[in-house]
């Protein structure tokens, strides 16, 4: 869990929680099948879990033998002998196997999909599958990271879907985040965008469509690095606009209030292998608006609208249609949001992972 301690991530966040559940099962994993759980954590995380799992840390040294494939003869004197290690995201760099079994979460093949040379996606490719050839057993966050996966790696072990969950912020009454917004000096109405941005988030296109809604704000939250950054600011003034509100990177407490406050999520990213943003917009009962590429309707269903092209203009229209859809009934609306938030959750996600190492232990999984 290399991770965890990033939360301001989506691999830190799914770390997260998939440890503090798994670290609350861990008496019982012990009593009841005789699993003993390790955490391979940052030296800052040892004992962040509680006393019930054991921890280990991967030193510098030790991690650099690891990425060696010479080195496989010696990893039972610098590993601790387990029967089943999970990695938790596919972009780990070991070159050898470590565990007997070797479970992997694979979160996304992205970069398949993003505007980047085939040769720059055929060495990314060639990486990963070096990873994944070392796992006995797979699971993906969607069932479109699985299909996605099989078009471009020849699987040849067993593998499971197990969805993500999402860390329900919607814990405050609105008014409790009156102070925070006030401070973060937002409108009282705005659209809402977070993530970190890159290319793919379409931030730039975000903008671009902000110039034909006029009667709307919108609020960016997330960094980037200064080159993206840069051209955020430059088109902002170069499109003058006015309605365009950047509050750069949020705590938890800042973003529950933001998705407290907006209309709805702007979410029009190219590529994802889930999507949190948009779960967590659920939770509120607020309305996304999407793009139809990659996992994004598989989490966004028949409750979210709706980008069918990537024209500005058209995209406000989009946007304009469904503000208006929403109001119509707005509680009934939000109910069935939340309803389908509710069935994205971390505890079901451990549940099913507790299974699937227990299945694989028992030696109970085919393909």
């Amino acid at each position: 869990m290399t991770n965890s301690h990033l939360l301001n991530i989506g691999l830190g966040e799914f770390e997260n929680s998939i440890a503090i559940r798994l670290a609350r099962r861990a008496p019982m994993l012990l009593e009841k099948y005789g699993i003993k759980l390790l955490f391979i954590v940052a030296k800052e995380q040892v004992g962040a879990y509680g006393d019930a799992v054991d921890y280990h840390v991967i030193g510098k040294l030790c991690h650099g033998f690891l990425k060696l494939s010479l080195m496989s003869p010696l990893r039972c004197l610098l590993f601790p002998k387990v029967d089943l290690l999970h990695w938790t995201n596919q972009i780990y760099k070991f070159r050898v196997r470590v565990a007997p079994k070797q479970l992997i979460t694979v979160h996304d093949f992205n970069f398949m999909h993003n505007d980047i040379s085939d040769l720059h996606k055929q060495k990314k490719l060639f990486v990963i599958s070096r990873s994944l050839n070392q796992a006995t057993h797979l699971a993906f966050i969607s069932n479109f990271t699985s299909q996605d996966v099989a078009r471009h790696y020849s699987m040849k072990q067993p593998s499971r879907v197990i969805f993500n969950g999402v860390t329900n912020l919607n814990t405050q009454p609105p008014e409790a985040y009156d102070k925070v917004l006030k401070d973060m000096a937002v409108p009282e109405t705005f659209l809402f965008h977070i993530s970190r941005w890159s290319r793919k988030k379409n931030v730039i296109l975000q903008l671009e469509m902000m110039q034909y809604l006029p009667e709307e704000h919108l609020v960016l939250a997330g960094t980037a690095g200064e080159k993206l950054e840069k051209l955020v600011y430059n088109t902002i003034e170069r499109l003058q606009l006015k309605n365009v509100i950047i509050v750069g990177r949020v705590s938890g407490e800042q973003k529950a209030a933001l998705l407290s406050r907006c209309k709805g999520l702007l979410f029009p990213s190219l590529s994802e292998g889930f999507g949190l943003p948009v779960v967590e917009a659920m939770c509120f009962g607020k309305p996304s608006f999407l793009t139809r590429f990659t996992s994004l309707p598989e989490v966004g269903g028949d409750v979210s609208y709706y980008f069918d092209t990537l024209d500005a203009k058209e995209m406000a229209d989009t946007v304009r249609r469904g503000l208006a859809d929403f109001a119509t009934s707005p509680q009934e609306k939000a109910q069935k949001l939340k309803e389908r938030a509710a069935t994205f959750s971390w505890d079901r996600a451990v549940d099913e992972y507790i299974k699937y190492y227990i299945d694989i232990l028992d030696g109970n999984v085919t393909k």
